[in-house]
């Protein structure tokens, strides 16, 4: 069965200032299948140090640790929700916002592949 996939990349942004981000991790949501899928990595990646070289390593540890809490309680709370409450839900969690970890714009494809397969294949495309 075919399905709507839609997907946020999750972005690290240390310095507000400057706008410089590198892709930590990725969110996805079937809103007709009512799952939300995530990953995100509560260590910071050799990628993360190469690119902000002078980086506090607890910056990024604890500040996915925030979101990697607050994405498991939408998890568990969007059992028994419809889709439309469903997309409207994740399009709120993925609107822009001023924080060190942030997402992209929505992104959709189809798909017929399991949600993990396509997690996995989104995370290696725009985070390894």
């Amino acid at each position: 069965m075919t399905k709507l996939v839609r997907y946020s990349t999750i972005r690290f942004i240390p310095y507000a200032d400057t706008q410089e981000f590198v892709n930590v991790g990725i969110i996805i949501h079937a809103p007709k299948c009512g799952m939300l899928l995530f990953k995100l990595p509560e260590v910071q990646s050799k990628r993360i140090s190469q690119f902000f070289e002078n980086i506090d390593h607890e910056l990024y540890k604890n500040t996915a640790k925030m979101v990697i809490t607050d994405l498991k309680r939408i998890q568990n709370l969007i059992s028994g929700i419809d889709d439309k409450e469903l997309a409207a839900l994740m399009d709120e969690v993925t609107k822009p916002k001023e924080a060190s970890l942030t997402y992209s714009e929505s992104s959709a494809l189809l798909t017929k592949e399991p949600l993990k397969i396509v997690l996995d294949d989104l995370f290696n495309k725009y985070v390894r």
